[in-house]
């Protein structure tokens, strides 16, 4: 007769299913089935006689406890109870809150909620904001209480903003209580903090919950792995299924010495590994496997698939990140071609800044995409900031853009002064930004007001100066002038990074934007009078991003996905394209010097790779735009670590060499260099710069339209430049 529960599982997946009583571990590959091992698990217990009120399943996302739940059911199973760590900590904690002096409907404060109460503290215990911002500081509690420490756990850090940690976590710590109010970190640590000072409710819920299963047990931090032991202390009837090559959350607080440290704290235990990948290719697999052995941290196991070879792995070395675009979106468009649907496409980079270059590509080639996880390159909050300065200088009428940024950083004009500033404008028939800049017009605001429009009121008036250079020269005095990297950067959240990387791939985009416009004017027009659009400068460039954000991306219908590695944990994909394979990229520069951190980055690389069911093409360039210096790239190391009998170079159709790791070209191929940019340009020669001034030229390199120079300017900053767009001058030679 038929099982449903156990007729179509492999080995490995039965035997993790019909495991007895007793702690289990089931180290679950990429691609091996553990969702369908977990659930089916439950409907085996139910089946053979165990309550469903006795198990307790615990994951991460509302939308995996979802769909167990629903999983279960559909194989005729009762109601189990599946939740998050946080949600069933919450529920809880509605019974044994009062403990701790909490009352039964206790509140629970969100990230903005906690901000606002450690800002109203700062206020109260004189604490200036500026020495660290609210959302900082709580992002460094959340960080400590994730370790499972507490406010009397001594000596935090001796910087300042470790200093004001410790002078603020005691009072916000008290206040919650006095408010009987719950941060998001606080019902796991305060359910911890039940199950330890009460033991007889521990043991109520341990005789509540005898069987208990962890899905993404990896992903545990120090608090939940603490819960679960006084859940179900060893020899209990535990099962944790995960995988140790597939913790990537370490920002988040995740420890993967949880699931390494399981066998030694629950000894004895039963482990089974589900090897059996039913989702990759055996090249893709074996690629990825490969890899990650490169990793100490880990437990051994070894995917395998009845899959055929299937495709080789595609490397793409490409010269730089606009053909690396160009050339994935035209792979992209060519698989369309081949009947793939779009949905069954997708695109990964380490950071978002890199989508940039991939999402103007797909627009220009009309190919709908989403971003998955994340807002598109210029929706971002620290992007249109940014540009709402830029239309400021190029429309000094615009009054909502001057009213985004005129407090932005902070610069003591609320909404009250804005008001009074917006009504004075309006009597003197000026706009905001002409009443930014009318210093008689501000004597009935505060001084801290009347110091910040001063300010402002300079800032803007060197970035009009420098707008006639460009919307790069622009950009980069209202960055300085402003501060607004630090500002930025200093909410103290996961994304201060990400932001910086975002602002510096806009100074690239302007950069090059001149670069292309500069080179563009110059050439001769059929027909000059017909066009009389900006193409060039600030506005050029203002109406080439609102052309771009104002694009269709395709409606409702198959788009290509992008997301950031992290996003597509627990994704798959027929073909996947991963960007940006460069050192310090992807491995980050922020992990060089932290092996624990570097094993992050290649778990994060297995994950990528194993994503992709049937095709894969991993891209790296020569060269990219860093903060608006090309710099030169090295290959990410991980292409060290894959076996090269699986990889093919892929070169682009309009290409007709191929490049060495090393950014050589591999055959002798070249061009014709342009003769009036490399006119006269030897190592040596003094040149000016219309943005950076006059310097000297310390390297000449590359070749044909790849040659560039290395400047060291007046200023003592070496900066490097394509010839092609350089735009330099030769003045005069000097011995150097």
């Amino acid at each position: 007769m038929r099982d449903p529960i156990l007729d179509d599982l492999n080995e490995q997946q039965a035997q993790a299913v019909a495991h007895g009583r007793g702690p289990l571990m089931v180290l679950a590959g990429a691609g091996s089935g553990k969702t369908r091992v977990v659930t089916r698990r439950i409907a085996r217990l139910l089946r053979d006689g165990v309550r469903s009120r006795e198990i307790l399943a615990l994951t991460f996302t509302n939308k995996a406890a979802g769909e167990m739940q629903k999983r279960v059911q559909e194989l005729g199973g009762e109601f189990v109870r599946v939740a998050t760590f946080h949600s069933a900590s919450a529920r809880f904690l509605r019974s044994e809150g009062h403990l701790l002096g909490f009352r039964p409907d206790y509140t629970i404060y969100d990230t903005h909620d906690r901000d606002t109460l450690l800002k109203e503290l700062m206020g109260d215990l004189h604490v200036s904001t500026t020495q660290a911002k609210p959302s900082m500081v709580g992002q460094w509690i959340s960080r400590l209480k994730n370790a499972a420490m507490t406010p009397g756990d001594g000596m935090l850090s001796s910087s300042d903003v470790g200093r004001v940690v410790e002078r603020l976590w005691t009072p916000y710590h008290e206040r919650m209580r006095q408010l009987s109010a719950m941060d998001f970190d606080d019902l796991m640590l305060n359910f911890l903090q039940v199950l330890r000072e009460f033991p007889e409710v521990a043991e109520r819920y341990r005789e509540r919950f005898p069987w208990l299963l962890v899905d993404e047990f990896q992903d545990t931090n120090r608090v939940q792995y603490d819960m679960l032991k006084l859940l179900c202390p060893a020899p209990g009837n535990l099962c944790v299924v995960g995988d140790p090559d597939q913790s990537i959350y370490g920002f988040r607080g995740a420890e993967v010495r949880n699931i390494l440290e399981f066998e030694s704290d629950y000894e004895p235990v039963t482990v089974v590994r589900l090897e059996q990948n039913y989702r990759s290719s055996a090249n893709i697999l074996r690629c990825a496997e490969t890899v990650i052995a490169n990793n100490r941290m880990r437990k051994q196991k070894r995917l395998r698939t009845e899959a055929g070879p299937g495709a080789p792995i595609l490397r793409l070395k490409a010269t730089g990140a606009t053909e690396e675009a160009s050339t994935v979106v035209d792979r992209v468009v060519q698989l369309h071609d081949e009947g793939v649907a779009l949905d069954e496409v997708a695109i990964f980079y380490r950071a978002h800044w890199l989508s940039r270059g991939l999402e103007q590509a797909l627009k220009d080639r009309g190919v709908p995409y989403e971003i998955v996880g994340g807002q598109t390159f210029f929706e971002r909050r620290e992007i249109k900031d940014l540009l709402a300065y830029l239309r400021v200088l190029a429309n000094p009428l615009d009054d909502v853009s001057m009213g985004r940024v005129v407090n932005v950083p902070p610069r003591g004009i609320g909404k009250i002064t804005l008001d009074k500033l917006r009504h004075a404008a309006f009597a003197e028939g000026m706009s905001l930004r002409e009443a930014v800049g009318e210093r008689s017009l501000h004597r009935e605001l505060g001084k801290k007001a009347q110091k910040g429009l001063a300010e402002l009121a300079e800032v803007l008036d060197k970035a009009q100066d420098a707008a006639t250079f460009g919307a790069s020269a622009a950009l980069r005095v209202v960055i300085q002038g402003t501060g607004y990297v630090q500002h930025a950067t200093s909410f103290g959240d996961a994304e201060d990074s990400a932001r910086e990387d975002n602002i510096a791939e806009l100074v690239s985009d302007t950069v090059q934007f001149d670069a292309v416009a500069a080179k563009a004017s110059a050439a001769p027009r059929p027909d000059e009078d017909g066009d009389d659009l900006p193409s060039e400068g600030l506005a050029g460039y203002l109406q080439h991003v609102a052309l771009l954000t104002s694009a269709d991306r395709g409606g409702d219908g198959p788009m290509v996905r992008m997301m950031t590695v992290h996003a597509a944990k627990g994704l798959e994909f027929d073909h996947v394209f991963v960007c940006g394979l460069e050192e310090g990229v992807f491995p980050s520069m922020r992990t060089m010097e932290d092996e624990e951190a570097l094993e992050e980055e290649r778990r994060l690389m297995y994950v990528a790779l194993t994503r992709a069911r049937k095709t894969l093409l991993l891209c790296s360039a020569r060269e990219r735009m860093v903060n608006g210096s090309l710099e030169s790239m090295r290959p990410s190391r991980f292409f060290r670590e894959m076996p090269e009998d699986v990889l093919e170079n892929y070169t682009p159709s309009w290409r007709r060499y191929d490049l060495d790791d090393d950014g050589a070209q591999s055959t002798g191929w070249s061009v014709t260099p342009d003769p009036e940019a490399l006119a006269g340009l030897q190592r040596g020669v003094r040149v000016r710069h219309d943005l950076y001034g006059n310097g000297v030229v310390r390297r000449i390199s590359g070749q044909g339209m790849n040659a560039r120079a290395t400047v060291r300017f007046d200023d003592g900053v070496e900066r490097q430049f394509m010839l092609e767009y350089a735009g330099l001058q030769l003045l005069e030679d000097m011995e150097f």
